[in-house]
């Protein structure tokens, strides 16, 4: 059976908002207008928003009401490309196209599993220099598939519950790093307040050494894989999917890591410097020159050293002593070792260590199953957009 295709402009009625002048107090000062901006499309539902307007802002400017249900995609902005259903009637801003389609042509659901399937298209078809965009045109140009009715709403139903799935590896992940949040303060207690009466000592008293990373240039192509900033999480995790390399002259003893060295990004924007992660290996690699690697003697645990400066505090201390130069932050090695902090027992540091890598073990195959799930959905999307599904 031939499925028939309609572009999105033929079934659909389109707009886009617009920004308020804020210099007028009265378009949004006790505004009850919800007021959505592109860079809060990161869901499937706007459910919340952090803005609202009044009724005199949206006479007097382009940001008109759209009615709960229709659905808005980020034409640019950090968000570009993303896909959200309103909850609630609201107004947008200008970088926000919204849809609304003729619900007996096309189900709300089903549009917008096919626009979520379609967001790489979308990005390659972005222009402009400094912050690319996507034209309302290039969306309403859009070719659309159209099965009866029925069958959009099975196909929707089948990626909503394969969507789920994904949904529900997430949300185990997330769950693990916030039971280690809590088991670093079950353990240890409120580093500040320091309850338990911890020793109390500088992270340089527990290293047995501290070097700067590698300055040579990196390639894609090499013998040793090379660690940079961005292979290290803000929560503070090893992230190994984008590596580059150097020679293996270069690769000198100094400027590898091992197993259990600490990482501490020293240079980034301030919002990220002092990201922090132990190198779980198991094969040597090199590390780059805005990093630190830090090597704790025997009887303290990397594991608590990183936790300290992932937590809420450490995280609070290391915005407070960065210095910034150029639009970058920086906090040196030696400011690195001054960090104070309580010292736990050793016996203790390593009970917590046996915890750390229980629970690295169980995101690893929650992570695992994730990258099935997302490869399945993936599979699913194509199938449902091409008559196969």
């Amino acid at each position: 059976m031939t499925i028939p295709v309609k572009k999105i402009s033929t079934f659909c009625k389109t707009g886009s908002g617009g920004t308020p002048s804020r210099s007028n107090n009265a378009f949004f000062e006790n505004g009850t207008i919800p007021w959505v901006k592109s860079g809060e499309l990161k869901n499937r539902y706007i459910t919340e928003i952090e803005e609202y307007i009044t009724d005199l802002a949206v006479e007097k400017s382009s940001a008109k009401l759209v009615s709960k249900g229709s659905l808005l995609i980020a034409m640019y902005g950090a968000t570009v490309g993303e896909v959200s259903q309103l909850t609630f009637d609201a107004t947008t801003n200008q970088a926000i196209c919204n849809i609304q389609p003729d619900e007996n042509v096309c189900d709300v659901n089903y549009l917008y599993r096919f626009l979520e399937a379609s967001k790489p298209y979308l990005l390659s078809r972005r222009v402009g220099g400094g912050q690319p965009n996507i034209s309302q045109s290039v969306i309403k140009d859009l070719d659309v598939p159209l099965p009866p009715l029925s069958e959009q709403r099975r196909i929707a139903s089948i990626l909503d519950q394969a969507d789920e799935l994904r949904q529900k590896r997430q949300q185990a992940i997330e769950k693990l790093d916030q039971l280690l949040q809590a088991t670093f303060i079950d353990m240890f207690g409120d580093p500040v307040s320091n309850p338990k009466g911890w020793d109390i000592g500088c992270i340089g008293d527990m290293l047995e050494s501290v070097k700067y990373g590698s300055s040579d240039k990196a390639t894609l192509e090499g013998e040793i894989p090379i660690l940079r900033m961005n292979n290290l999480t803000y929560s503070g995790e090893m992230n190994l999917t984008d590596l580059k390399y150097i020679t293996k002259v270069q690769a000198d003893e100094k400027y590898l890591v091992k197993e259990g060295d600490i990482l501490f990004n020293r240079t980034n924007s301030k919002e990220l410097v002092g990201k922090t992660a132990v190198y779980n290996g198991p094969e040597p690699m090199a590390y780059a020159g805005y990093l630190i690697r830090g090597r704790t003697k025997a009887n303290y645990t990397p594991e608590y050293i990183s936790a300290f400066l992932n937590s809420p505090w450490g995280k609070e201390k290391l915005q407070s002593m960065c210095k910034s130069i150029v639009g970058m932050a920086n906090i040196n090695a030696k400011e690195f070792q001054s960090i104070v902090l309580p010292i736990p027992p050793e016996a203790l540091q390593a009970h917590f260590k046996s915890k750390v890598l229980a629970i690295r073990e169980k995101k690893q195959l929650l992570a695992n199953q994730l990258k099935v799930f997302e490869i399945l959905f993936k599979s699913l999307q194509n199938q449902a957009f091409s008559g196969n599904l």
